[in-house]
């Protein structure tokens, strides 16, 4: 399996692999087995050379926060990068309103909404807890589209209290979880972040709107996340069809995998650091690496920028 290369943070020592595991879609997995299977889906990535892993407490409710921490905790902590969020705490007495769990399998825990300076704090730490690692080089704000008043108390709040985590040295950069343009501006304009973790509107079939946004980031030395190239599984919808029809047929005259031009659209970027990406699926593991590392040429961005395929 060919390895995977490293790009550094313009701003800090901390080198991101260009494919890195998100493991959102680990609350797919139930029960003990869905334990093991996350634990060799965490190998085969490691073994092939991902050295930077995303989670948050909303992610299962605690669950993939723990099941992370578990294929983890052995690993020399310098090997690698690893991101948690804050914004969506947990709570185990349901003492307030719990936001709409979006995970088929999770922990007991109630995930609530708050955007305050302790709570900032606390989320921080019990994630850590929860991995059972006790330090995470990054803590992105996020809950942003799914809590009422999320964004207002974000900005006024949560990202101030975010700041002091890395001020104190709680944590060595912060960012935000946006999955569309506008959000990632309204931060990105008011705050001096380190990381953008773009889940929403920069993707190979959805960017339009994102160019000021990464063009914002080069200039400031912020670094990007393009996160969930496949849209959750959106890409492959019945509506998506069109699309996928014309960049398959550029594909094939260029002898490239489609999932290859998918996943590495955002590296043509030099503000981006690493393509995050997600699966419950072992199988599905080796493929995507070797997708995210075949060779494509020059001349076949250049033909999707003909095609009206890439905006910028």
């Amino acid at each position: 399996m060919t390895s995977i290369r490293k790009r550094k943070h313009p701003r800090h020592e901390a080198w991101f692999s260009e494919l890195s595991l998100g493991n959102s879609s680990w609350s797919g997995l139930a029960g003990r087995e869905g334990d093991k299977q996350s634990e060799d889906i965490l190998q085969k990535a490691w073994d092939a050379g991902i050295r930077y892993f995303d989670t948050a407490p909303y992610y299962g409710s605690g669950l993939c926060e723990r099941r992370l921490g578990h294929g983890l905790v052995w690993q020399q902590r310098e090997d690698y990068l690893l991101s948690t969020k804050v914004g969506v705490n947990l709570d185990p007495f349901s003492r307030k309103p719990g936001v709409t769990r979006h995970y088929p399998h999770h922990a007991g825990f109630t995930p609530v909404c708050d955007y305050s300076a302790d709570g900032i704090a606390a989320s921080f730490e019990t994630s850590l807890h929860r991995l059972g690692i006790p330090s995470a080089d990054i803590a992105y704000m996020h809950g942003l589209s799914i809590c009422d008043g999320g964004m207002e108390a974000a900005l006024e709040t949560g990202m101030p209290a975010l700041l002091d985590l890395r001020e104190d040295g709680r944590v060595r950069m912060v960012g935000v979880g946006a999955n569309t343009p506008e959000i990632a501006m309204a931060f990105l304009e008011r705050y001096d972040i380190d990381l953008l973790l773009f889940a929403g509107g920069f993707s190979l079939a959805d960017h339009a709107g994102a160019e000021a946004v990464i063009s914002l980031c080069q200039e400031r030395g912020t670094g990007v996340i393009a996160a969930s190239p496949f849209g959750s599984g959106r890409y492959f919808t019945p509506e998506n069809e069109p699309f996928r029809q014309k960049l398959q047929a550029r594909c094939a005259e260029f002898g490239i995998s489609e999932n290859a031009a998918v996943l590495q659209f955002g590296m043509r970027y030099p503000s981006v650091l690493s393509v995050l990406w997600s699966t419950k699926t072992l199988a599905k593991v080796e493929p995507t690496i070797e997708a995210s590392r075949q060779h494509i040429p020059d001349g076949f961005w250049d033909a999707l920028v003909q095609d009206g395929i890439i905006k910028f």
